[in-house]
């Protein structure tokens, strides 16, 4: 299998993607935890392949995003190494509306399970689709922001650029 993986540039920060002919695998803020899975799939003896034309669409999107546009997302995903707790968590934050919040509770209520808040902050942590998935929708009980993999600064100028719809 060929992974091919680019760095795009945004208001925010760079954004890690990587790719197959599968989907996208992983778009990430965080420089440590696209490093991290590149070595995981070395160990696999994975080809890598530096290539910008295979993100020409999700630049597009990703750049109306950040204009302060909602985008309905068109990037297949590939969710092959979520959990399935995980994949369920992230199909649910997919639903939550563009400049909207929720809150893991909310999420954990939605997945049958009102205590499971922690749960879903941990699967809200592992999501590899930053902005696509938005979990920077998704807050504490109390209204404090909580975490965010790239940063909770860059979760907050998330929902202020969308709060400006």
């Amino acid at each position: 299998m060929v992974f091919y993986h680019t760095i795009i540039n945004s208001p925010v920060g760079k954004l890690y993607a990587l790719k197959t002919n599968s989907g996208l695998r992983l778009l990430t803020f965080s420089k440590k935890e696209f490093d991290s899975q590149l070595k995981k799939l070395e160990i696999k003896n994975e080809k890598f392949k530096k290539d910008k034309k295979h993100f020409s669409k999700l630049k597009k999107e990703l750049k109306t995003y950040f204009s302060g546009k909602e985008v309905k997302f068109s990037e297949r995903l590939d969710l092959s190494y979520g959990t399935e707790f995980q994949k369920k968590v992230w199909k649910q934050m997919k639903k939550i509306p563009y400049g909207q919040k929720r809150t893991y509770r909310w999420l954990a209520q939605r997945l049958g399970d009102s205590k499971g808040a922690r749960a879903v902050g941990n699967a809200c942590g592992a999501n590899p689709f930053s902005i696509i998935i938005p979990c920077h929708r998704v807050i504490r009980e109390d209204g404090n922001l909580g975490g965010y993999a790239g940063g909770v600064w860059i979760k907050k100028k998330l929902l202020k650029l969308e709060a400006q719809v």
